[in-house]
Formats: structure tokens, C-alpha cells, sequence
């Protein structure tokens, strides 16, 4: 048995990086066109100079749900949950601006409060409305947002592993960042490792090419992380400044009226537990379920479970 993979190593190494990401990306590619054939699902594009592409399974159902990605997370990601939930309802799910296919403009700040009205106005676009909403990381601070700018079209809200929650007595990836050390910026191979066992607790297995494929996907955009990052940050030097107020959500959750369930990787490193209980103790009547050995994004960790936990709530919210 170790011979055989030493020889599979070998082989690996020999082949040139450029023939393994195009087959990566091939592989990956005719992956995901399965996943949207089997779940009835198509790719749009909205809007013109703020273009964003997201997926959707319009099939008919009475519930609906909107799903948002978080930082440097896409729409494809969520395919697998997706399909165990296109069976009930019809699905959405964008990719973010600054991320996927959706606009990357460099003279636009990615600033919470700009997500926020992208999204409102990109969920105005596709006329959807008493839908249940749900966001990880980045796209659970955007849904909050949402709550609070549009609750009257809005059935339930689902916030996993939420950002633009500061605690000053946790760590968190945001002070990571401000001590100059950014896990998105990836230039090598074992950065990208160490990315992967940082966002899921136990990563799921990804084929040798398209690894490959998605660390030079990595790669190539790791300046432009680092602008979106710094422009979420708004220019905050410390936790300490004033200005974390205006960033976090931590003063406005309380405002949220939706039935609100949280969801929380109980070994998330970018957000720890501590974090789920403060978001708890904020928005009045939420609920809070922390997952066993799981980490930052459920969605890609468990999508069984985390899609079975999703469908039981809204079904308490039809």
C-alpha cells in the first residue's frame, strides 16, 4: 500500500501544474453542471454594471429560501446541501460581489452597508418575496442586515457562524487580520492547506486536481481578499477604535423581530462559540444550535445535517 502511493505521489509531481488545474477545472465544471441537472437548477445573471450570477431551482414550491456565501465563498459551494433542500422549496443562491462570477469593480468599497443595499436591491430584481433567508460568515452578517432593512419579506432568518460580531475579549479572524496575518491571501500550497483546516473542522475530500484548480483560484485573487477585507474593516486599526462600533452588528442584533435560529460550528477558529452565545443573548426569542466537531461553514462540512437543521426550522415558520 505505500508503494502504490508513492508511485501515485510521484506521478502527481511529474505532471505539470498547468494540465493538472485545467483537468481540475474540467473535472469540477462537468461536477457541477451534474449537481445543477439533478437538483432542476440554472445559472442567471442580474443586473448590468453591478452584475450578480446566482443559482436558482424555480420549480414551483410554496417556500422558498435564499442562501448567501460568505468571504471568498461561492454559489457552487452550496450545491450539495442545496439539492437535499430543492426537494421542498426553491432554492437562490448568489454569488456575492467581489466573489464568484458576480462584479469585481476596484473603484467600489465592499463595505457592509454596500452589501447590504447590493443585495436588497438584488433580491428586489428577482421578485421574490416571503422567503426564509439564510447566510454564513459574511453572507450571515449581510442577512442580518437584510432583517433589519426588509423583515416584511422575510419568513425566518438562519445566521451560521455569523461575522461582523466583535467580542473584545475573543479572538476572532478579524484580529488575526489587524495583527497583519490574512488566512484568505494565499500564495502557497500549504497556505491553502492550513485555509482549508481552518474553515472546516474535518475538510471534506477534494480530488488532487481540483485542489489544484481552487488553490489558483485562491492565488490569483489574493490581492483582491485583501482589499475587500481591508474595506470591510473600514480603515479600523485595532479593536480598541472607535469606529469597530459603526462596523459590527453587535448594538443593532437586538433590533431583529424575525424567529431567528443560529447555527454554529462548536470548533469554529474564525468565530468562536462564545460568539453564538452573545448573538443568542442579542436578538429576542432565537434559537441556538451548536454542531458537534464541525467548523466555520457547515454548509460544505455537513450538508445532510446542516440542510435537515434548515429544513426542520422553516417548517416551525411556513
Amino acid at each position: 500500500m505505500k508503494f502504490a502511493l508513492s508511485l501515485r505521489d510521484e506521478l502527481l509531481r511529474n505532471i505539470p501544474d498547468r494540465w493538472k488545474e485545467n483537468f481540475g477545472e474540467e473535472f469540477y465544471t462537468q461536477y457541477v453542471k451534474l449537481h445543477l441537472k439533478l437538483m432542476k437548477g440554472r445559472v442567471e445573471c442580474s443586473g448590468a454594471e453591478h452584475k450578480i450570477e446566482y443559482m436558482v431551482t424555480d420549480q414551483g414550491h410554496n417556500e422558498k429560501l435564499i442562501f448567501l456565501p460568505g468571504f471568498a465563498d461561492a454559489k457552487e459551494n452550496f450545491y450539495n446541501a442545496a439539492q437535499f433542500l430543492a426537494k421542498d422549496c426553491d432554492v437562490l443562491v448568489p454569488d456575492l460581489p467581489g466573489f464568484g462570477r458576480s462584479f469585481k469593480h476596484k473603484s467600489e468599497t465592499y463595505k457592509l452597508s454596500n452589501y447590504s443595499k447590493w443585495m436588497h436591491n438584488f433580491i428586489e430584481q428577482t421578485g421574490w418575496d416571503q422567503f426564509h433567508l439564510v447566510g454564513n460568515s459574511l453572507g450571515g452578517a449581510i442577512a442580518a442586515e437584510l432583517a433589519l432593512s426588509m423583515p416584511e419579506r422575510i419568513k425566518s432568518l438562519s445566521l451560521v457562524d455569523c461575522a461582523a460580531i466583535v467580542l473584545q475579549d475573543q479572538p476572532s479572524i478579524y484580529q488575526e487580520f489587524l495583527n497583519g496575518r490574512n488566512v484568505f491571501a494565499i500564495a502557497t500550497h500549504l497556505q491553502f492547506e492550513y485555509f482549508l483546516n481552518r474553515v472546516c473542522h474535518t475538510p471534506p475530500m477534494i480530488p488532487p486536481f481540483v485542489k489544484e484548480h481552487i488553490f489558483r483560484d485562491f492565488h490569483q485573487h489574493a490581492t483582491w481578499y485583501k482589499k475587500i477585507m481591508s474595506d470591510l474593516l473600514e480603515g479600523i486599526q485595532t479593536l480598541n477604535d472607535p469606529n469597530v462600533e459603526k462596523m459590527a452588528l453587535n448594538h443593532r442584533l437586538r433590533d431583529i423581530k424575525l424567529p431567528t435560529m443560529i447555527v454554529w460550528g462548536d470548533e469554529d477558529t474564525f468565530f468562536p462559540p462564545a460568539t453564538a452565545d452573545f448573538v443568542r443573548s442579542q436578538i429576542p426569542g432565537s434559537v441556538l444550535y451548536l454542531l458537534a466537531d464541525r467548523g466555520h461553514a457547515p454548509h460544505i462540512e455537513a450538508p445532510y445535517q446542516f440542510a435537515q437543521l434548515i429544513r426542520k426550522f422553516m417548517r416551525r415558520h411556513l
